[in-house]
């Protein structure tokens, strides 16, 4: 039988990064899950809400995790238009303002996987759920995220992607907010369930 600090360590040393597609009703994280629920709030009856529903003071407990994403020329390419902290912080880079081609030109690898997520949720016209682990070999800030991607637009047109992701810093529990870290700032017994809690 293995003890928590083992259970920690494996977490920790992952050789693979890891990605499972969920449910987005079954993530964890407090500000992915605020944001999705109101998305559900703002779409009402409706098959989307539209971008000008979308109020930054609204989401002010979890703005700080949001990115909004134009669709642009019906998914021929896509731009940042709101890149807020954490994901600043995660990536190392303020994407506002750029589009998913020039980031493409950087890591073709991350382009790709994120242009074929951005379509589903352009095609789909529904909420679009990961989390996953990187790898402790993989150059990042980051070693978990939860992320929920929500179309927006007018009746069954999405023109915006807007995205809500908690990430769990690399070796630095403390880089959380205190809506994103357990009380005390320990690391959990039992991995993730609890730390995003």
């Amino acid at each position: 039988m293995s003890s928590a600090s083992d259970d920690i360590r494996t977490l920790i040393d992952r050789s693979e990064s890891t990605i499972e597609l969920v449910i987005p009703e079954t993530l964890e994280s407090a500000p992915v899950r605020g944001a999705l629920r109101y998305w559900k709030e703002q779409r009402g009856a409706r098959l989307l809400p539209e971008r000008a529903e979308i109020s930054p003071r609204a989401m002010a407990p979890f703005l700080r995790n949001i990115v909004l994403i134009g669709v642009i020329n019906g998914g021929a390419d896509y731009e940042y238009r709101i890149a807020e902290d954490a994901y600043v912080q995660a990536f190392g880079l303020n994407f506002k303002g750029m589009r998913l081609s020039q980031i493409a030109v950087r890591d073709p690898l991350y382009g790709a996987a994120t242009r074929a997520t951005y379509e589903h949720v352009r095609v789909n016209a529904e909420p679009f759920a990961v989390r996953g682990w990187v790898a402790a070999m993989t150059q990042s800030a980051f070693s978990y995220h939860e992320t929920v991607f929500m179309p927006l637009g007018a009746e069954d047109r999405v023109d915006h992607i807007l995205v809500a992701s908690t990430f769990m810093p690399r070796g630095n529990i403390h880089a959380f907010t205190s809506d994103d870290r357990p009380p005390g700032g320990e690391l959990p017994h039992d991995g993730r369930k609890t730390f995003l809690r």
